[in-house]
């Protein structure tokens, strides 16, 4: 790539989230001028001060930004991996006539649980039963009298675990229908059979209208809470201990479902199970984005390609000289992960040993901190958990379960009270499917 292609081009970036000061720090690599907008002062926002000109306007006020992007000539508008943001800077791309990677329509396709079912059903990638979709108001006694246990009930409108609930009985189906209507602005819910297996992340770049698979992982849960909760990614490693089963036999639909809708670039995650028992597969949802764990940060370091600078490359410019055919699942026989220690909920008071453990781990490539000391982390069941995460790259799985476990031996977080308030994982799970 070209040093200098996005010289004299203006960039506006919405939002602190993840990856949004790599996105600013990419984008004046290349030459373009960078603002970033939200609420948040400098010192609390990276993308802030790695930008050239931080602007204090709320990602919500469209009128607002679209009046700054007026008067700056700015050229390009995106985001980090907020699924907020990305709405706001695609809405906000619409009105000033600006290129983003996808529209309205191609996102609810994918975004919506219910429509991405359809796409499911429609390029015949292996899915859970449905027993219902549709709004929670339309849920009749005869629909819930045919629903078998275990089933979950979601928000169809809904991202990182929010209204997610499991259940076990009628009276805790009436309970998860009021919970996942209270999240959804659209107050539609989808009801679906409860897959047994392990849960996998897969990510496909899309490129020129084209799909390849990128990367899929095996994850690693915990819970935080008792009780029938979701859990929570404490490792996802990569590539899968079934990235062959899953190559021969879904890779092939869920190519032909990211070429369906149009998107000259972008990313597609899909999370599903794998049941090892009779080697199936089962898809229940999907972005038009990378996910949370932005995979990226690694694929960079093993293939030379990152696919969230492909959309900042087409939103700036139009176009990208991102290889599809350098794209390897198998990660060139590497073994890459996203490490995480898991809160608890409350107040953190402290953090040994983070900067020391750091510096001896050359394995650990990235690293954020999602709830420094004196920030408050919360109390429930969501991504929103996660708190420090560490992106490896290691030559084996043993030498990651090494790596773990130094992790694991000698940083420590405290709440103010002095309690531990993480919940860190067990590192030889990393070598099975659990």
């Amino acid at each position: 790539m070209n040093s200098g292609k996005f010289i004299e081009k203006k960039l506006l970036v919405l939002g602190s989230n993840i990856y949004a000061p790599e996105i600013v720090d990419y984008a004046h690599e290349n030459g373009a001028y960078v603002f970033v907008a939200d609420y948040y002062p400098p010192e609390k926002s990276a993308a802030k001060r790695h930008a050239d000109e931080a602007v204090d306007i709320s990602t919500a006020d469209i009128d607002a930004l679209k009046s700054f992007c007026l008067s700056h000539k700015i050229d390009g508008v995106f985001s980090g991996i907020s699924e907020f943001n990305i709405l706001s800077a695609m809405q906000l791309s619409k009105e000033l006539g600006l290129r983003f990677y996808c529209n309205k329509s191609q996102w609810d396709r994918v975004e919506r649980k219910d429509n991405f079912r359809k796409l499911c059903q429609t390029h015949k990638v292996p899915c859970p039963e449905e027993y219902y979709s549709g709004p929670s108001a339309n849920l009749t006694e005869a629909i819930k009298s045919s629903i078998l246990y275990p089933a979950v009930v979601k928000p169809v409108d809904c991202a990182a675990s929010t209204g997610v609930s499991f259940c076990y009985n009628r009276d805790e189906l009436d309970k998860a229908v009021q919970e996942a209507d209270s999240c959804s602005k659209s107050h539609s819910i989808i009801i679906e059979q409860y897959i047994t297996g392990y849960e996998f992340t897969v990510h496909y770049t899309i490129c020129k209208g084209k799909a390849a698979l990128a990367c899929i992982d095996n994850r690693y849960p915990v819970k935080v809470h008792e009780g029938n909760v979701t859990t929570i990614p404490a490792a996802r490693v990569y590539p899968a201990l079934f990235l062959d089963q899953y190559k021969a036999s879904v890779n092939p639909q869920m190519i032909s479902l990211c070429e369906s809708f149009g998107v000259e670039f972008g990313i597609l995650f899909a999370q599903g199970f794998y049941d090892p028992s009779n080697e199936s597969f089962s898809i229940f949802e999907a972005g038009l984005r990378s996910a949370a764990e932005c995979p990226c940060r690694f694929l960079e370091s093993v293939t030379g390609q990152n696919h969230i600078h492909m959309l900042v490359d087409y939103i700036l410019t139009g176009e990208s000289d991102y290889d599809l055919n350098l794209e390897d699942p198998d990660l060139h026989g590497k073994t890459c992960g996203i490490v995480s220690f898991t809160a608890i909920g409350g107040k953190v008071g402290r953090i040994d040993g983070l900067e020391e453990t750091l510096s001896k781990m050359p394995n650990i490539i990235r690293f954020e901190n999602r709830y420094p000391v004196g920030s408050i982390a919360p109390d429930g069941n969501t991504l929103r958990q996660l708190m420090l995460r560490f992106i490896m790259v290691c030559e084996s799985r043993e030498e990651m379960v090494k790596d773990i476990a130094y992790l694991n031996d000698h940083i420590h977080v405290y709440d103010t009270n002095g309690k531990n308030m993480v919940v860190k994982i067990v590192p030889e799970r990393i070598l099975g499917l659990e």
